[in-house]
């Protein structure tokens, strides 16, 4: 009996090696490489990300799986004597008050002495435990309006709206908080108030804590030849044959005598007594139209945003600006370009040669798709000159160059998590039919890497049942 996975980014080799080798499984990839978003590459000595870079020890998946793919001795985590993460506003970076988890100040007494903030901003933050909760009863509310509702306008303009909408690419009043950072939502449902529950939550070394943006290191890790070294692991650990790139699926359809017939472009058919389906819902609403014509049309109600990513490094002489910290993220507010700027040389070792720095910037998303429609070298220009006034370069750059990834970022608006549900409900209607990534409200690497685990066991105990059955 053959799986057949549909996608071979990270979440469909996580799907495959949960498969194999118990489970005949092939992998279909429409693209000429696996890695889906993950992308490394070596330039000379330097190393160059072009999607993520870093896995969380705090949703410890994408850790998990290194350890059992013999991949330990290879983390590494991130290097540097400070993690502050800065804001640029005004012609100025500033860092973000230390204690501040993504929308939440948990210490009052650095906001108080924080330019970020002015002080009527300051005092409508200081007032966030006296906010009433919220009373209508809906269970999922946009970024922009609980942070506006819970912390007022500035921390949504300052931190909440460039940090996190900027992870998620995102346009703030329309993401959703019970897709992306649904502790916070339970948190005023249970405490009343945000910050209260975090200082009870710190307090209590037993009690877990939402995933926020502080100004430790957090638990990030690295591979230290990149994050295509797992991409490798897994496919190496592939049966011969499994993995098929440049092959587009173009239905699948049930077969007379249970299971599914996948059609290729190519006119080729390939039995499969259960299908796994991690790719983007674009792609599968395509898959899967002939299979289920409602499925396939709550699957084109996802939406996802293009973004592309600059690596562009320098010599270090050339840079004026001290790089404090781990690198900045740009609000909507400030009409630059770009949506944040990692600073790669200072956050990992070994990721160019001595006397260089790396920067890796973040163009497009939601808000800023028009940043996307310039050529590389233009790109290249604008990300030069951006970096130039803020971070003072004297000099051009060594190398640069820009990964684009088109519709390749879900999102998740406000209300997604019904169309989630929907769509997990219809497929469940079709047996041996499993769904992961985005399709399943995925995001991120570790959820990923999770959700296609999971599809992938789940995928081989329905071959085990059928087997059972067939014995019997």
């Amino acid at each position: 009996m053959t799986v057949a996975v549909i996608g071979a980014g990270i979440t469909g080799l996580a799907a495959a090696h949960a498969l194999a080798p118990s489970t005949r499984v092939v992998v279909l990839e429409a693209d000429t490489r696996a890695g889906g978003q993950i992308r490394t590459e070596r330039h000379g000595e330097f190393v160059f990300e072009g999607g993520p870079d870093a896995l969380v020890a705090q949703k410890p998946a994408g850790i998990e799986l290194c350890a059992r793919l013999g991949l330990s001795g290879e983390l590494a985590e991130l290097s540097g004597s400070s993690a502050a993460t800065q804001i640029y506003r005004a012609g100025r970076l500033h860092p973000v008050p230390e204690g501040f988890l993504m929308m939440a100040p948990t210490r009052l007494a650095p906001v108080f002495g924080s330019p970020l903030f002015s002080w009527p901003g300051k005092l409508r933050m200081a007032a966030e435990p006296w906010i009433s909760r919220r009373a209508d009863g809906q269970d999922d509310e946009s970024l922009a309006s609980f942070v506006t509702r819970r912390f007022g306008r500035e921390v949504l303009d300052r931190v909440a709206e460039p940090v996190i909408a900027g992870l998620f690419t995102a346009d703030a009043d329309r993401l959703s908080l019970r897709m992306t950072m649904p502790r916070f939502l339970d948190l005023e449902a249970g405490e009343g108030s945000v910050t209260r529950a975090l200082r009870k939550a710190a307090a209590s070394p037993g009690r877990s804590r939402p995933f926020g943006h502080g100004t430790g290191r957090g638990g990030f890790f690295a591979l230290r030849g990149g994050l295509s070294r797992l991409v490798e692991a897994l496919t190496e650990r592939l049966p011969e044959g499994a993995l098929r790139l440049g092959t587009r699926v173009a239905g699948v359809t049930p077969s007379p005598g249970g299971g599914y017939a996948v059609s290729l472009d190519g006119g080729e058919t390939i039995a499969a007594r259960a299908v796994v389906v991690a790719c983007s819902a674009i792609d599968a609403a395509v898959a899967l139209r002939t299979l289920d014509a409602g499925l396939a049309e709550s699957l084109g109600r996802l939406r996802y945003a293009s973004c592309a990513t600059v690596n562009i490094a320098y010599r270090a002489e050339v840079v004026g600006a001290r790089l404090s910290g781990f690198g900045f993220f740009v609000p909507r507010t400030e009409n630059l370009p770009i949506l944040a700027c990692s600073y790669v040389s200072e956050k990992f070792a070994g990721r160019a040669p001595s006397g260089t720095v790396v920067f890796r910037v973040f163009l497009g998303g939601a808000t800023r798709p028009e940043a996307l429609e310039a050529s590389d070298p233009a790109i290249i220009r604008e990300v030069h000159e951006t970096l130039r006034r803020i971070l003072s370069i004297g000099g051009d750059p060594m190398l640069a160059k820009v990964y684009r990834s088109p519709r390749s970022m879900p999102q998740f608006d406000v209300g997604a998590k019904a169309l989630i549900d929907e769509i997990g409900v219809r497929a469940a209607r079709h047996p041996g039919l499993f769904l992961a990534g985005s399709v399943a409200g995925a995001y991120g690497l570790p959820d990923c890497i999770k959700s296609g685990e999971a599809s992938g066991e789940r995928a081989s105990a329905a071959c085990v049942a059928y087997q059972a059955n067939q014995n019997a």
